[in-house]
């Protein structure tokens, strides 16, 4: 067994800070994971979420690269607004946009049918392109209120 197979490498993003930071670790060692990604975000007091998870971190198994997200909140209160009506539910911050989108469409949320559904998109007020589907919604969600609100909206962005 070379070393390569004694290391982890982990893409760790951090709430609504731009950067990604790679690093390696050595397989098995969470608690320095946890350490390491607290200290690059400089959070004292963090969660640590993998990718589209709904709990915080206990262990990453035998995988070679994970992706995490930090973030100091524990949920993420998502307002969903959509033709004058407002949904709200509260995810994890590591639920990616794609997992929103499913309940905001699905019957918990506007219950909109297959073919509204297909066309749907999320996108933060103001902005001009819909959040990307496999980002996570922490990203958009500052610790200070642990909220995000966000428009569902059915219109067509591939033309730009």
């Amino acid at each position: 067994m070379n070393n390569d197979d004694k290391k982890v490498r982990v893409e760790l993003e951090f709430e609504t800070i731009p950067d990604v930071k790679t690093v390696e670790i050595a397989k098995g060692d969470v608690d320095a994971l946890l350490v390491i990604a607290r200290a690059v975000a400089g959070f004292e007091h963090a969660h640590v979420f993998e990718h589209d998870s709904d709990d915080p971190l206990t262990g990453i198994g035998d995988r070679r690269a994970i992706v995490l997200l930090v973030h100091r909140c524990r949920h993420i209160a998502v307002e969903i607004r959509y033709d004058g009506d407002t949904k709200k539910h509260k995810f994890s911050p590591a639920a990616t946009v794609l997992r929103i989108l499913h309940w905001a469409t699905g019957k918990q949320g506007f219950n909109l049918d297959a073919n509204a559904a297909a066309k749907a998109n999320l996108i933060l007020p103001g902005a001009d392109q819909p959040l990307p589907k496999d980002a996570m919604i922490g990203r958009y969600a500052g610790h200070a209120d642990c909220a995000v609100t966000v428009d569902l909206t059915l219109k067509d962005f591939t033309n730009g």
